[in-house]
């Protein structure tokens, strides 16, 4: 995704992303970047097209869901959505909220990584964004040095319930409780007693394994293994459990999940 021009009469000489701080250098050396670009209108290429569009920077806020500190929240409006009118980048989230951020990277529509060029706007109502306010931050690493990258690209397969690692059989509304094992996400206290029970265990590929799923009506455990071969034998509440997935039986695992 490349910024054309600014609404300034400096040209816009380079644009990076650092974490989801939009980082905009002008050809006078001036650098844009936090807050300085509220009110700011860029030209883009939107995914989906190929002219680029003009969206203006209405705010940038620190997101309330991280404690660290790290994640920008940027409502943007779309200027040439059609002639004389404007409209939201992007659709409200859980919160109600219409928040967008920018990640280095591009990402498909089955949300795969495919490159670290450039910067994907992302938004909160996506897989992809609330998996970054999860904590799967795509930049950060484990103390360990393990980066982030795959958590989030594990936590995007298992937000769509895209068990074979492409196309999602989820709906919107559907409760999930996702934890980890490295301290990021823990199991929701009480989760069992409101009827979510264990549903898969996940790596960046997809599923590792899965008891159930999420949504029979779009697919079933016997559908699952018709299209999915490499999940055959790793289906059923027998043949997947927290425990088998935990202990490493089944293979290497990065998230769990529990749904109704």
């Amino acid at each position: 995704m490349a910024v054309a021009e600014a609404v300034s009469h400096d040209r816009i000489d380079r644009v990076d992303v650092d974490g989801t701080a939009l980082q905009v250098r002008l050809n006078s050396g001036r650098i844009l970047q936090g807050r300085d670009l509220e009110g700011a209108t860029l030209a883009i290429v939107l995914p989906g097209k190929r002219q680029p569009q003009r969206i203006r920077i209405d705010s940038i806020a620190p997101d309330p869901m991280d404690p660290e500190g790290e994640i920008l929240l940027y409502r943007i409006r779309v200027l040439d959505s059609a002639p004389g009118k404007s409209e939201e980048l992007c659709g409200p989230d859980p919160q109600g909220e219409r928040w967008a951020f920018p990640l280095r990277g591009q990402w498909d529509s089955n949300g795969s990584h495919i490159s670290d060029e450039g910067f994907t706007l992302t938004c909160s109502s996506g897989a992809q964004g609330k998996c970054l306010r999860f904590g799967y931050k795509p930049w950060r690493s484990l103390p360990d040095g393990i980066s982030l990258a795959d958590y989030h690209q594990a936590c995007i397969r298992l937000v769509r319930a895209a068990y074979c690692g492409l196309h999602g059989t989820t709906r919107d509304g559907v409760q999930i409780d996702i934890y980890d094992r490295v301290g990021i996400q823990g199991p929701a206290d009480g989760a069992i007693q409101k009827g979510l029970h264990f549903e898969a265990a996940w790596n960046a590929k997809g599923a590792v394994c899965v008891s159930h799923t999420r949504v029979p009506a779009k697919m079933t455990l016997k559908r699952l293994g018709e299209v999915c071969p490499r999940l055959r034998g790793y289906l059923g509440k027998a043949a997947c459990t927290a425990e088998r997935a935990e202990s490493g039986e089944l293979g290497a695992v990065l998230l769990y999940n529990r749904s109704r």
